[in-house]
């Protein structure tokens, strides 16, 4: 509790670092603009059951932006838990800089059948140059220790329990538009581990992805995707690649070393007609084709709170270990599938049929963009 205590103290030091008066010169008759604390909100829960539980979870910043502070904390004298998460963001006109805290348990996989659970205590340092409003360039250096706390039997390999100190260095680049159903969306990231600071790990890895939207009309559009990636070295097992069905949850949005889904909001991967973790490896390539309808309203422009789109898609990909493919032919699958919007959430569901006489025709249900 006392080490929570001493880096909140340090954060708030740096976020009202740069709220301090200006010092006014004799020639110039203003003084300059100092940013002020804005609470944008805060949501505390305190309640006893044999013994004090907390869960607190906030956000403020300056008036302007240029600061936010986040934080979250989940504190359980009965049951001996405290987890909790604090990061700091500065902005400037073309950089972003941020650290973060954190202590907690963070699931694998999406919520309804989760891989694993893994409990992570760590700190990253985050940096983002915005070349243009499409365009970026994200920096992160981190130092993790995690340990399982439960593993799903469907997950493929053994779970590890270790400590990483890894960098990474991701391109992004994304002029998607959803009403004109055009754009690209693209990244490519390079990154590693080292084996200094108590890190038994040491590896290097390069990830890419590119997805095409192409509008036919007001109703009809294809997405085409390609993405690959590979590791070198000595990896935890749990944060290889894994593919089958669609992957739509990463370890975790505070910088873990894992292959994330592009601006962290998509889908990592996507093969239908597969259980979820059927793949894990080293290396893999995964390519999708999906052709879109609006079905309604008449028009993607014209969508408000309701809609519903219609699609017919091929998944197709093969993933490596040591080398060596895990299957002997690349895993294809084909079918088609109709999504909900409902008030800015997307609600998925798609049948595929696999193109292996081995493998059975399967439902899969997502939640958001998958592409």
């Amino acid at each position: 509790m006392k080490r929570v205590i001493t880096v909140l103290l340090v954060v708030f030091a740096l976020f009202f670092q740069g709220s301090r008066p200006a010092r006014v010169l004799a020639e110039v008759p203003w003084e300059e603009y100092r940013p002020q604390l804005e609470m944008e909100y805060l949501i505390p829960f305190l309640f006893y059951d044999g013994g004090w539980q907390t869960i607190t979870y906030g956000r403020m910043s300056s008036v302007l932006r240029d600061q936010e502070l986040q934080f979250f904390l989940w504190a359980d004298q009965k049951e001996d838990i405290l987890y909790y998460v604090l990061g700091y963001t500065r902005h400037h006109y073309k950089w972003s800089t941020g650290i973060n805290f954190y202590s907690m348990p963070v699931n694998g996989g999406p919520l309804w059948d989760t891989a694993f659970w893994e409990e992570q205590t760590g700190i990253s340092l985050l940096g983002c140059y915005r070349r243009t409003n499409e365009t970026r360039l994200n920096l992160r250096l981190q130092w993790e220790k995690f340990a399982p706390m439960a593993v799903a039997s469907a997950f493929p390999e053994p779970v590890e329990a270790g400590t990483i100190f890894g960098w990474e260095a991701t391109a992004l680049k994304d002029n998607f538009t959803f009403l004109a159903q055009r754009g690209n969306r693209e990244y490519i990231s390079v990154g590693g581990a080292l084996p200094v600071f108590n890190s038994g790990y040491h590896y290097y890895k390069l990830e890419a992805d590119r997805r095409s939207y192409l509008p036919f009309g007001d109703r009809f559009s294809a997405i085409v995707s390609l993405r690959g990636g590979k590791i070198w070295g000595r990896y935890p097992s749990q944060r290889g690649f894994t593919i089958g069905g669609i992957q739509q949850a990463n370890l975790s949005g505070l910088g873990n070393l894992v292959n994330e889904g592009t601006l962290w909001e998509l889908a990592d991967s996507v093969l239908r007609g597969y259980p979820l973790y059927r793949f894990n490896g080293d290396g893999f390539l995964l390519g999708n084709i999906e052709l879109r309808a609006l079905l309604h309203p008449g028009s993607y422009y014209n969508i408000g709170n309701f809609a519903v789109i219609g699609s017919l898609f091929l998944d197709a990909g093969q993933i490596w270990q040591n080398e060596l493919p895990l299957n002997p032919e690349p895993a294809a699958s084909w079918g088609a599938g109709i999504k909900f919007f409902l008030g800015g959430l997307l609600v998925g569901i798609d049948y595929a049929l696999p193109l292996d006489p081995e493998e059975k025709p399967r439902w899969h249900f997502s939640l958001g963009e998958v592409f």
